[in-house]
């Protein structure tokens, strides 16, 4: 005969048998999920080592996001530790609030308030007065009830005046004339920038004699699709993905409203199977009667709209069950009161409501949330592959870039400076060609001149020496025109912009690019007026007349007689160059220093601009994407990333947990 108190004994073993199954199951769980990431965190730090710790604003995009998907699956992962999560999505202003406080049978959840934050409100079986605050990185803050309150508002506070101010300067910014373009990559700057982004992601509080508690945790979130941090807006996947299970309020007065539909339509869009942790209710019906409408026809009206989406969908009034809820609990109620707050609660159709979770989550809790998690982390890792595979191509795409800024700037320094000693060397020709015509027109005149006189001649008729340095002197300050125009131009291209549509006055917050570009030391070393100088300082400081030397010196000691400059002019044109032939060389080779000495200050000229370019193009390169010189050991590890968040989920059986070392050790 079996006693009574065999079957509480046996009831208390099988509680004990299910209890340490689950536990099992979801240590296990927990370990799979997070297996990947001692992997990915190495390959993040050493990315992170690599540039230097900066956070290299266009790569740091990719790696935040990697490392927030991270921190997601640890929350993941340590959320299956508690009871099933349950959450309350839908458009703002569906009653969401308002059906978590009926469902708590208390006021716990702020009704009527539209948050600018993406914290969600975690409420939970728990004794004490202190609320639990996890922020983006993980890290959790534990505060007195009245001291979160307090800091969550000033977070609150702090968002919509960011808001406000970024709204101002968008304003003004379009009223300058701005192209919808510019004023696109102007709303991207400050919202990536200036807009302040509170770092609270969750705010657990306590809770106690709730009973649905005991089964669930439930969550309030965000009206979807309204502002939260200014110009971002929460979508149904943002929140599904923490999710064990939702409850979606659909607005049984604007049932017809497009918004909860496209984001359910969205959200089912991305998965192959349905998912089927997801019920739905059709808030306000309490007004639905008062309009006079037929409360079972707006339902037929959902479910036509979502049936496909939503198996489950079913009629309630949040706020009529509030009502009843209050005058229930109220002590000494009358029983007229009584009575209208049973009647309430009918009408609410809140039991209903608590029988469908029964029916779809708690009977089958843990199935559920082992499936949403695995799902979940399965999505997250997939993000993580998504977001290093899209640096992976920006890198290289960004590298190129950077390579051929360097390849154009080789090509049109090499240009220019071929041309403009080309230029020079045509000048010196032209010019000894000149002498040598003129010179030989009056050689035979100026054998019979004493060589002082032949010398003035030479010098001043002939060669014209400040005609030569003036005409030089154009020469070089055209010269320096290009060359200073080819490097401003370069100048202009070689930093690398996050935002490249906004001019340098219109940059507020990214000062990166524009720190790099001031720092080169540019403005005295572009000036056209300045680099002729510098250039004419090295070639002809010294003065035409002395740079061209005495020309007279080639004839010293035949121009003393009539008979010596008889013989002079026999030997130089039987045995030697003639006079005028001698005035060229002479001409040509103290040209030809000076030409010299000018390329080479043209070449200087280059060499400084060329520093000063590259200091440009790699400090804004490696402010964006890290040094150039580690792209490739950077991509390495991003690709790593391939590979290592890739997440397989052995199942785990029953003879693994009944005869598993773990469960021995538990045991003892």
């Amino acid at each position: 005969m079996i006693t009574k108190n065999t079957v509480v004994a046996v009831q208390s073993l099988y509680a004990q048998i299910e209890a340490e199954y689950n536990r099992q199951i979801q240590e296990y769980l927990s370990q799979q999920m997070t297996a990947p990431l001692e992997n990915i965190k190495r390959h993040m730090n050493a990315v992170a080592d690599f540039c230097n710790h900066k956070k290299t604003a266009k790569l740091h995009d990719y790696i935040g996001r990697i490392q927030e998907d991270c921190t997601a699956v640890e929350q993941l992962a340590e959320d299956l530790t508690y009871p099933f999560t349950l959450f309350i999505m839908g458009n703002g202003k569906n009653g969401k609030s308002t059906l978590i406080n009926a469902l708590l049978g208390q006021q716990q959840a702020a009704e009527g308030i539209v948050p600018k934050t993406w914290k969600i409100d975690i409420f939970q079986e728990r004794q004490g007065t202190t609320c639990t605050l996890t922020f983006r990185d993980g890290t959790k803050k534990e505060l007195k009830y009245e001291e979160a309150q307090e800091f969550l508002a000033t977070e609150e506070k702090k968002c919509k005046e960011s808001s406000k101010a970024i709204s101002k300067k968008l304003k003004d910014f379009a009223a300058s004339g701005a192209p919808p373009k510019e004023l696109e990559e102007k709303q991207q700057e400050l919202k990536k920038y200036e807009l302040y982004k509170s770092a609270v992601i969750e705010a657990s509080w306590p809770v106690t004699d709730s009973p649905i508690l005991e089964h669930y945790r439930l969550v309030d979130t965000p009206g979807l699709r309204q502002e939260l941090d200014d110009m971002v807006y929460a979508s149904a996947n943002e929140y599904f993905s923490k999710a064990d299970g939702v409850i979606w309020i659909l607005p049984g007065d604007k049932i017809n409203s497009s918004g909860d539909y496209n984001e359910l339509k969205q959200l089912y869009a991305k998965y192959e199977k349905q998912p089927n942790n997801l019920v739905a209710v059709v808030n306000r019906i309490d007004l639905i009667r008062q309009a006079g409408k037929d409360v079972d026809e707006v339902v037929r009206e959902a479910q036509k709209l979502y049936g496909s989406m939503i198996p489950d969908i079913i009629p309630i009034s949040a706020k009529e069950a509030r009502e009843a809820e209050a005058i229930l609990k109220q002590p000494n109620v009358s029983q007229e009161e009584y009575d209208r707050g049973q009647k309430l609660l009918e009408q609410s159709n809140l039991k209903a409501l608590f029988d469908l979770l029964n029916r779809t989550f708690l009977a089958n809790s843990l199935q559920l949330q082992v499936q949403s998690k695995t799902r979940n982390c399965q999505e997250l890792y997939a993000n993580v592959r998504a977001a290093s595979m899209t640096a992976i191509d920006v890198l290289k795409k960004m590298d190129d870039e950077r390579l051929n800024k360097i390849k154009n700037w080789e090509k049109d320094k090499s240009d220019v400076l071929k041309r403009l000693q080309q230029d020079l060397k045509n000048f010196e020709q032209r010019e000894s060609e000149r002498v040598l015509q003129e010179t030989g027109k009056v050689e035979d005149r100026l054998w019979d001149m004493d060589s002082e006189l032949r010398n003035h001649y030479i010098m001043a008729t002939i060669i014209r020496p400040s005609q030569i340095e003036k005409t030089l002197e154009a020469l070089v300050q055209h010269h320096c025109s290009q060359l200073s125009t080819v490097a401003a131009r370069h100048m202009s291209l070689a930093p690398f912009r996050e935002f490249p549509l906004l001019k340098e006055r219109q940059l507020k917050a990214s000062a990166s690019t524009r720190n790099a570009v001031d720092n080169a030391a540019l403005s005295g070393d572009l000036s056209d007026e300045g680099t002729a100088q510098f250039c004419l300082g090295g070639a002809l400081a010294i003065g035409a007349a002395a740079l061209l030397g005495p020309v007279g010196l080639i004839f010293a000691g035949f121009a003393v007689t009539d008979i010596g400059r008889s013989v002079a002019k026999w030997l130089s044109r039987t045995f030697g160059d003639s006079m005028s032939v001698k005035v060229k060389k002479r001409l040509s080779s103290q040209l030809g220093t000076a030409i010299q000495k000018l390329s080479q200050e043209y070449e200087a000229y280059l060499k400084r601009a060329d520093e000063s370019i590259q200091k440009v193009r790699e400090d804004t390169y490696a402010e964006l994407y890290g040094p150039s010189e580690q792209k490739e050991t950077i991509i390495k590890d991003l690709s790593q990333l391939k590979e290592t968040s890739k997440l397989t989920i052995k199942p785990l059986l029953l003879k693994d947990i009944l005869f598993s070392d773990r469960r021995t050790d538990h045991g003892r």
